[in-house]
């Protein structure tokens, strides 16, 4: 349980396990209902379809099996976690969720690169790769 009080349901888990080792679905948006961390919907989309799906004025938390290239040139993925905490959200809404994330953090294994944002524009598959390679200790010339 969060700082927050807010559970995340053990069932929750198993559908990201699914998800990541699986590979049934590429991503999770999850969103606060009733103090407990819930699943809004399972996506296929692209990352950029993603984005701009995601709500103006209220947070998420957004699991996402990232497509990339590893360090030889092959085909791989890398589990992103996005914190949307978008500025025209209410302000209790945002103390819900930002207490809410170290949570998420800790109960989904496996999650590599973390981003919060708050802007639609700002958040690009570029911004995204080079945070993985940064990550991965590659330069994004080589990641590309």
């Amino acid at each position: 349980m969060s700082t927050t009080g807010i559970e995340i349901p053990d069932d929750l888990i198993r559908q990201y396990d699914e998800m990541r080792f699986e590979k049934k679905v590429q991503g999770m948006i999850l969103k606060i209902q009733d103090g407990r961390v819930v699943l809004e919907r399972r996506t296929e989309e692209p990352f950029e379809q993603l984005v701009q799906s995601l709500p103006d004025n209220e947070p998420r938390y957004v699991l996402y099996d990232f497509p990339i290239k590893n360090r030889v040139g092959l085909d791989d993925t890398r589990m992103l976690f996005l914190f949307w905490m978008p500025m025209e959200s209410p302000v209790r809404l945002r103390m819900s969720y930002a207490g809410t994330k170290k949570s998420i953090v800790s109960s989904f294994s496996g999650i590599t690169t973390q981003i919060q944002e708050d802007d639609k524009k700002s958040l690009t598959m570029e911004k995204v790769k080079a945070e993985i390679a940064g990550r991965q200790g590659m330069n994004y010339q080589q990641f590309r």
